[in-house]
């Protein structure tokens, strides 16, 4: 079944998400389940190798190898434990969301910076372009799989199951934010909740599949770290924060989607993903049904 209005959540009237008696414990159960199984797929794919005693020359392997066994691992679990098909990862649509995915996050993350530097916030020179596909890999491939999966299609999906979609999406983007608290001040957290958990949690709501989010991921990752060289001297830019301006204007060290205004321009474009999915439904989308009740 997929959830009314904007959205386009699937879920299911069957198997372990089925409304009834014990569906809270089902339910927390099931993600515990979900979330532990890629958790374990996203330490193994940087550090199977070490665990393993083998070789550096396996890294990409498990990078790149990992990542897609855990998609098929998650598609495997909810066909069989969900009882439904598992739409979510729909190879149909995949090529052209992954590509609109990939111009968005780019697009997204190049306006932040423009306007940072057109504000003389930042400075910008060229780099000295190198190592992009161990970026590509390392920075943006392996995080956008396994965090779009856990994030998105596992607690955003079973929160907003339970408690309804806003407030699925707000708790998972929460929880996105304090994923990050290791490397994150609390206002880089406060950014990564808007810019990251909310802005590509819509791209997941709107679309129903995780490919725009995922293609999302990879361009804002990619460009920020390969293109950007956001504390790197290996990008094709070198971009700084201009100095005795305050970490909450300029972003500090975290990097331009620390900045109150990539706050602000995540808060319009996640306004805009809303329009441009009303106007879907206007034209006579399909209507989906509704979220069934537990």
């Amino acid at each position: 079944m997929r959830s009314s209005g904007l959205w386009r959540l699937e879920f299911n009237g069957s198997g372990i998400l089925a409304a009834g008696p014990n569906f809270w414990p089902r339910a927390v159960v099931w993600i515990i389940f979900l979330f532990g199984m890629t958790t374990l797929a996203l330490f193994a794919s940087f550090q199977l190798p070490d665990w393993l005693h083998l070789s550096r020359s396996y890294d990409y392997y498990c990078a790149v190898l990992i990542p897609a066994i855990a998609w098929i691992g998650y598609a495997i679990a909810v066909r069989f434990g969900e009882r439904r098909s598992v739409s979510e990862l729909s190879l149909r649509h995949a090529p052209m969301e992954l590509l609109v995915g990939s111009i968005i996050g780019f697009g997204f993350i190049s306006l932040v910076l423009f306007l940072l530097w057109a504000l003389g916030l930042y400075t910008i020179a060229l780099g000295h372009w190198g190592h992009t596909f161990r970026y590509f890999v390392f920075n943006a491939y392996v995080s956008a799989l396994l965090e779009e999966l856990a994030f998105r299609a596992i607690l955003l999906r079973i929160f907003a199951r339970m408690f309804g979609p806003l407030a699925g999406l707000i708790i998972s983007a929460a929880l996105f934010g304090l994923a990050h608290a290791s490397h994150a001040s609390l206002l880089a957290m406060v950014e990564i909740f808007v810019n990251g958990g909310v802005f590509l949690g819509l791209l997941y709501m709107v679309s129903g599949r995780l490919w725009l989010a995922t293609g999302a991921h990879i361009g804002y990752d990619f460009t920020e770290w390969s293109i950007m060289g956001v504390g790197d001297k290996d990008g094709f830019l070198v971009v700084a924060p201009t100095p005795h301006y305050p970490a909450w204007l300029t972003g500090g060290e975290f990097g331009p989607d620390g900045s109150v205004l990539a706050t602000i321009i995540g808060i319009v474009v996640g306004c805009a993903i809303l329009l441009v999915r009303r106007e879907f439904n206007k034209r006579g989308e399909s209507s989906p049904v509704k979220i069934p009740t537990n």
